[in-house]
């Protein structure tokens, strides 16, 4: 059994002109100075509630596409309100730690701003490459040429600097945890005791 991975495919489509999250990030990069306001706010900024896990991206011919996601809160630990908070994941696997495997973005996490103590909604970031197999996502996970997937979570306030808040390693675990008591078949209920002949008056 191998899996492949489809970065490679991507990195075919830079060298014959197209974009992709390099060019994003370099750009995000020339405009990162700001005030000193909104660096400020950035270190204020914490991620809270985090969960890691595989999704099935879906099934294209015979093979099968699973994806890692991370899913947060944020939370204002500042002294004001903020807003513009963008957020980004980096996907890193094992065997190049220094090399980005797959990204996510969200530009804007609130119409409203995120009080003092107050956190954001949830924020779910899906890395845009992705693990196929013709095998199922289950013995995908459990295959022994497996290879570990880590995100580092990045936050950040309007054009102020990306800043690095946390990372962790990618459970080999599909879907959020508390959806496997939505695919287990429920266990019968008892039936309710009915009362006998002899409660009856």
């Amino acid at each position: 059994m191998r899996f492949m991975d489809v970065n490679w495919v991507r990195r075919l489509n830079k060298l014959r002109g197209g974009t992709g999250p390099a060019l994003v990030l370099a750009v995000s990069t020339c405009l990162g100075s700001c005030g000193a306001g909104q660096e400020t706010s950035v270190k204020a900024l914490e991620v809270t509630e985090i969960v890691a896990y595989w999704s099935v991206e879906g099934k294209r011919g015979d093979n099968t596409y699973i994806q890692p996601v991370v899913r947060f809160r944020v939370r204002n630990g500042g002294e004001t309100e903020t807003d513009y908070i963008q957020t980004m994941a980096v996907f890193r696997r094992e065997g190049s730690r220094e090399v980005a495997w797959g990204t996510a973005y969200e530009y804007s996490i609130s119409g409203e701003p995120v009080a003092s103590g107050g956190v954001s909604k949830v924020i779910t970031l899906r890395s845009d490459s992705t693990f196929f197999s013709k095998d199922e996502p289950k013995q995908m996970l459990e295959n022994e040429e497996w290879e570990q997937v880590f995100v580092e979570i990045f936050l950040r306030v309007g054009a102020s600097t990306w800043t690095p808040v946390t990372e962790l390693e990618i459970p080999r675990r599909l879907g959020a945890p508390g959806v496997e008591r939505f695919l287990e078949p429920a266990e019968d209920e008892p039936d309710e005791e009915k009362p006998s002949s002899d409660d009856k008056e």
